[in-house]
């Protein structure tokens, strides 16, 4: 299956940079092999900028534009664990230590997923040579897309098949 989400800026940088290998999500939205494709969205600045400061970087280096979709990764194990348990197999992997330091990271996956959640291990990491902007994606699906947006090839809308048939024939160049 197919998927397109929203994800902080922040994050997509440690994924393209190799420092993020868990995706953490409060409910099972992805299985083993599917495809995610990632959309841009929204993030804090300050964080995005602190974060790349410790990399070394400046915003003009980023990998990643807001409003488009990127690239993506495809889906390895599915881990659904109680919140200490998913803590300690990602606390180094999902980008939340790195971002926030460990204590701020621990209480904000707390936050977020409360008992339970699932950890999903993001394997061939992938670029488009292009990024599709929101634009573009007005332009050639009539659609507006803004903020937060989880879009699967279980829909039945027409606009949303041709989307992930298009991104899936993007040209790509993997981490």
């Amino acid at each position: 299956m197919k998927h397109v989400i929203a994800l902080h800026q922040v994050y997509g940088e440690l994924i393209f940079r190799g420092l993020k290998y868990h995706e953490i999500r409060k409910a099972p939205v992805f299985r083993e092999g599917d495809t995610v494709f990632l959309y841009i969205a929204r993030g804090d600045l300050s964080v995005l900028r602190r974060t790349l400061g410790k990399l070394g970087l400046t915003e003009e280096q980023v990998l990643t534009k807001r409003g488009s979709i990127v690239g993506g990764f495809e889906v390895g194990e599915v881990i659904k664990a109680d919140f200490e348990t998913l803590w300690e197999l990602t606390k180094d992997t999902s980008g939340l230590s790195f971002v926030y330091g460990e204590e701020e990271g621990k209480k904000w996956l707390k936050q977020y997923i409360k008992e339970y959640g699932y950890a999903f291990t993001i394997e061939k990491p992938f670029l488009f040579r292009e990024p599709l902007t929101r634009e573009k994606m007005k332009e050639l699906y009539g659609i507006h897309v803004e903020g937060i947006i989880h879009l699967s090839s279980r829909t039945r809308k027409p606009w949303v098949k041709t989307l992930l048939e298009d991104l899936t024939v993007r040209e790509v160049h993997f981490i």
